[in-house]
């Protein structure tokens, strides 16, 4: 859960330790303009989000002889009291209905932050406090949720790849 705090200590990791830290995926093929519905029912589904979860801050679409598209989707879950997932994914794509390509990228974050809006949240006994209490209980948990962040984005990329699949079988027939 994000804290609400004028002051915070914010921890910023993405869920991939190897640059640039996110997941590309692409495909050309046939029915490209059904990706919106499918990319947005898997965040769903898969990261267990609610619609709440999820805020579209980009849609583009243009028609023309090749429709042209791009939507971008921040989705923020909750893990524990200070920590929470915080995933872009950009869709782009442009193509008909017989014929398009299109590009999808996932880039997952871990955000862990720690107020510090008080006298004493900002004492140096606090802070090695929390630190101590970071560094020998927390950074396990830590652990935990970055194998969970890199198994559902695994998992997802597995679910779209699917579905590319189920596109080029219908486009076959």
């Amino acid at each position: 859960m994000p804290v609400f705090a004028r002051t915070k200590l914010t921890i910023y990791d993405t869920c991939f330790v190897e640059d640039p830290g996110e997941v590309e995926l692409k495909y050309v093929g046939p029915g490209v303009h059904k990706m919106y519905k499918k990319v947005y029912e898997l965040i769903k589904s898969v990261w267990k989000a609610a619609d709440s979860d999820i805020q579209e801050e980009n849609y583009s679409w243009g028609k023309g002889e090749e429709d042209k598209f791009s939507m971008r989707w921040y989705m923020h879950r909750d893990v524990d009291k200070f920590t929470f997932f915080w995933i872009r994914f950009t869709l782009k794509g442009q193509g008909t209905e017989k014929m398009g390509k299109v590009s999808l990228v996932i880039r997952p974050v871990l955000i862990t932050e720690y107020p510090q809006d008080t006298v004493w949240q900002r004492s140096l006994i606090y802070e090695m406090l929390r630190t101590f209490w970071h560094r020998v209980f927390y950074h396990n948990k830590r652990i935990e949720y970055f194998a969970e962040c890199r198994n559902l984005t695994a998992l997802y990329a597995k679910k779209v790849k699917d579905f590319f699949n189920e596109l080029m079988e219908e486009g076959k027939e």
